[in-house]
């Protein structure tokens, strides 16, 4: 996974933030806003902003409900997950920036046989019965063809790939990282969290329906692309172009790929999974600044270090204004929290987070407390990170190049083309005052001059924010109601309140990035509880790891997942 997605936690430390915002707001806005204040205090409470989606079992639970049982308690299968898992671990297959072609260095992706011999070793079944594909040499694809073919099919999907190992880290594991080792409660490894974890319990998922004799109405698809912490231009995107293919645009039901899982929301208590139903836009610009060279002794008054400091300095001074609407998924989970938190919930903020899609000045309350919290800041804003500066050679010679690359996170009310357009009428003041030219992919904005030449470019394609997922469909509600049936029917048994399914958004990307052509429902979702998915799991870090329940439950929900959605009645 790319970025993080939304994680809920952070968890009390976050909330008492938010609360001692929402005092400073308070006190500075109270004077001159009473009458706001006043309507804000007398809104009704309302219910209808975020239902609760009933539990929903499939047809199959009610007949049969063993194998779930045995998935999440039986301790024979218990072994057999651990031991499938582990193994998977073991394979080395990182990836690392920039990769070639695979068909002009395919030595650089033999690592992929030795998983995919793994696999086809592990899972026989799924081998010999499925229809296997093999998209660009190492992308695979399982697909379960179903008896009704005016069914859609629904696609499960994760990524072979694991991001490197620092070797300056490696004496830092508590266990090697491609060990694979478990403890029991935990399994350690690179790529134990992401996403050789989802990986495995797909393919435990249908190894046991195949050996139950399963016989599915709607095709399931399986697909694993290899590149995904490197955009999966080698991989997903390669599997999206042969999926369209067979099943035309918009073919599949819905999409099931990795993203955040449950938490607890701590004013509430209540259990919350945010579906990742939006991703962030991506666009990273560089700027590059010529000028003469010449000894350092005898400099001019600004060299283009010192120019590129002034523009780092503009870029940093000028943040991207937040921005709070129901375009964006957090709305949606905003309003869940506020509908259901009762008096556990500041009023105001509450009523606030109520009002927000139709009050300004309520609208400005939240946006303002969000914006204080850098846990929350950027789930309404787009972010702006200068990363790379390179510049200078020697201290007795004046710089004749200068580079600055800052990355953007793009908010889902945003676009590439507002971003880039802001960024260069920022370089495009600077070169004025300092006599310079503007030039941006090619197209003159300021003639270049002797003094020298700024050129703007992106370091690749531009990645706009995702199409928004609906949540008030059937596919919504069917896999809410798969999640509460988990949940709520085996992990916790005795809740208070009912398990709170609401739309969320991924602030990095993942390989559904090239599956928008495919489905309108894509849902970026690992069905795990932990209170800080990415803090506790360690991905993309020393000691990565899962918990071995954590697994097991996500394998229970593939499992009974795809039975529900086996109905024309599961179809909007």
């Amino acid at each position: 996974m790319r970025g993080l997605p939304l994680d809920s936690s952070s968890s009390g430390k976050r909330w008492r933030v938010l609360a001692a915002a929402l005092a400073a707001v308070i006190i500075l806005g109270f004077s001159t806003h009473l009458f706001s204040y006043i309507a804000i205090y007398l809104t009704a409470d309302a219910t209808d902003l975020c239902p609760v989606w009933d539990i929903m079992r499939p047809e199959s639970f009610y007949k049969d409900n063993s194998t779930v049982l045995k998935i999440l308690y039986d301790s024979e299968f218990r072994a057999l997950s651990i031991d499938h898992w582990s193994k998977a671990v073991q394979v080395d297959t990182q990836i690392y920036d920039s990769p070639p072609p695979v068909d002009e260095h395919p030595e650089a992706w033999t690592k992929f046989k030795k998983f995919h011999q793994y696999l086809e070793d592990t899972f026989p079944q799924v081998h010999t019965k499925l229809e296997k594909f093999t998209v660009n040499t190492y992308g695979l694809v399982f697909y379960w063809k179903g008896s009704d073919e005016s069914l859609k099919p629904v696609m499960l999907t994760a990524h072979q790939d694991v991001v490197p190992v620092q070797k300056d880290t490696l004496g830092d594991w508590t266990y090697p990282p491609f060990e694979g080792h478990c403890d029991g409660e935990y399994l350690y490894g690179r790529g134990a969290a992401d996403t050789k974890n989802v990986l495995i319990a797909i393919m435990d998922t249908l190894e046991l329906l195949l050996s139950e004799g399963y016989e599915p109405k709607r095709g399931i698809v399986a697909a694993f692309g290899m590149d995904e912490e490197v955009s999966g231009f080698h991989g997903a995107a390669h599997i999206s172009q042969f999926l369209e293919e067979k099943f035309g645009k918009d073919g599949i039901y819905a999409l099931v790929d990795e993203g955040g899982g449950l938490t607890v929301d701590p004013p509430t208590g209540a259990i919350v999974a945010p579906i990742g139903t939006g991703e962030k836009g991506y666009i990273d610009v560089i700027v590059d600044l010529i000028t003469p060279g010449g000894h350092s002794s005898v400099p001019p008054d600004h060299t283009s270090i010192g120019i590129m400091g002034e523009l780092s300095y503009i870029i940093e001074k000028d943040p991207y204004q937040p921005i709070f609407t129901p375009k964006n998924p957090i709305f949606g989970y905003m309003q869940c929290l506020a509908t259901h938190s009762g008096d556990k919930m500041s009023p105001l903020l509450r009523k606030s987070i109520l009002r927000a899609g139709f009050d300004k000045f309520a609208n400005g309350i939240v946006t303002k407390v969000m914006t204080l919290n850098l846990a929350t800041k950027f789930l309404v804003q787009t972010s702006q990170a200068q990363d790379i500066v390179r510049g200078g050679e020697k201290v007795n010679a004046l710089p004749e190049s200068v580079q600055l690359t800052t990355n953007h996170r793009v908010a889902i009310e945003s676009t590439t083309d507002e971003i880039l357009d802001h960024f260069v009428s920022r370089v495009v003041e600077v070169a004025k005052r300092h006599e310079l030219g503007v030039e941006v992919a090619g197209k003159t904005y300021l003639n270049a001059t002797t003094k020298g030449n700024f050129k703007v470019s992106l370091s690749h394609e531009a990645l706009e924010p995702a199409p928004v997922t609906p949540v008030d469909d059937n596919a919504w509600k069917h896999l809410a109601g798969s999640i509460r049936h988990i949940y709520e029917d085996f992990v916790f048994k005795n809740l208070t309140l009912p398990v709170l399914v609401t739309p969320g958004i991924m602030t990095g990307n993942t390989d559904t990035r090239h599956y928008w052509n495919l489905t309108k429902n894509i849902y970026r979702f690992t069905p795990v509880f932990m209170t800080n998915l990415i803090k506790e799991s360690h991905a993309h870090s020393v000691d990565e790891k899962m918990g071995v329940d954590n697994h097991l439950q996500l394998t229970a929900f593939f499992y009974e997942y795809v039975q529900l959605v086996d109905s024309k009645s599961a179809d909007n």
